[in-house]
C-alpha cells in the first residue's frame, strides 16, 4: 500500500480522534511530563532512548538533585555522570549529556527548532522532535520503535528498516501528526503503544482503534 492511500485510510480522522480521546483518558505520569522546563525534558528525551520510563525516572530524579540545571551538569565530572546514568546502561551518554548541557549554557537556552537541537551533543531525530513537541508544542513528527508499532499497524505499512531509517514511517507521521497539540498527541500514541499496542501480546480488545486497524482487522 502506497503512502497515498494509507493517509485515505484516515481521511476521516478517526486514528486522530481515537488516539487523542484514549490519551486524553489514560494518561500516564512521568516528571517530565510536570515540568515546563526545556532542558529538563531533553535530558529524559536523550535518556529515554532505549531506555523504560520507570527505569528513567529514578535517573532522572537523581541526576537533578545532583544537577539542577545546563550550567551545574556542564561542569559536572563523566565518571560521576556514568555512575548516576549506569542503570540505563549506555554510559557513554555521559559524555554527551556533560557536552549537551555545555552548549547550552554558551547558547543561553535550549534550541527551540528540531534542526537546531539537532546541533546539540548526543541530540538524534526522535530526541530533538520529542522535545520541539513537548518543550514548545511544536508540530514536530515523533517516531522510535515503541510508536512505529501504532503507525504501522494501524495503516498496514510494512516494516522498511528501522525505524530512524524509515523515510516513509516519518513522512506517514509527519501527516498524521496534528498541527497543534503535539505534545498531548505525542504522549497519547507512546501511551498507547506502551499500554496497548503491545510488541507480542496487543490487547486490541481495548483498543480505541480495532474498528479501523488494517494489522488488527487482518489477524481475526
Amino acid at each position: 500500500m502506497g503512502l497515498t492511500s494509507l493517509v485515505v485510510v484516515d481521511a476521516r480522522g478517526v486514528f486522530r480522534r481515537g488516539v487523542s480521546r484514549w490519551g486524553a483518558a489514560n494518561r500516564r505520569s512521568f516528571p517530565w511530563r510536570e515540568t515546563d522546563d526545556p532542558f529538563r525534558i531533553l535530558v529524559a528525551e536523550v535518556l529515554l532512548q532505549r531506555s523504560r520510563g520507570s527505569t528513567v525516572t529514578r535517573v532522572y530524579r537523581e541526576l537533578f538533585r545532583r544537577w539542577p540545571d545546563a550550567a551545574s551538569l556542564g561542569r559536572a565530572r563523566v565518571r560521576t555522570i556514568e555512575n548516576v546514568i549506569r542503570p540505563l546502561g549506555l554510559v557513554r551518554r555521559a559524555s554527551s549529556l556533560r557536552n549537551m548541557a555545555r552548549e547550552i549554557e554558551r547558547r543561553g537556552a535550549v534550541p527551540t527548532s528540531v534542526e537546531e537541537l539537532l546541533t546539540l551533543p548526543g541530540v538524534g531525530p526522535y530526541a530533538a522532535g520529542a522535545t520541539a513537541a513537548v518543550a514548545f508544542d511544536a508540530p514536530a513528527p515523533v517516531v522510535d520503535g515503541v510508536t512505529a508499532r501504532v503507525y504501522r499497524r494501524y495503516f498496514g505499512l510494512e516494516p522498511s528498516g528501522p525505524p530512524s531509517q524509515d523515510a516513509t514511517l516519518w513522512d506517514l507521521v509527519a501527516k498524521a501528526t496534528p498541527k497543534e497539540g503535539s505534545r498531548d498527541w505525542n504522549w497519547a500514541v507512546l501511551d498507547l503503544a506502551a499500554v496497548v499496542c503491545l510488541p507480542r501480546s496487543p490487547r486490541c480488545h481495548v483498543c480505541p482503534l480495532r474498528s479501523t486497524c488494517v494489522w488488527a482487522n487482518d489477524e481475526t
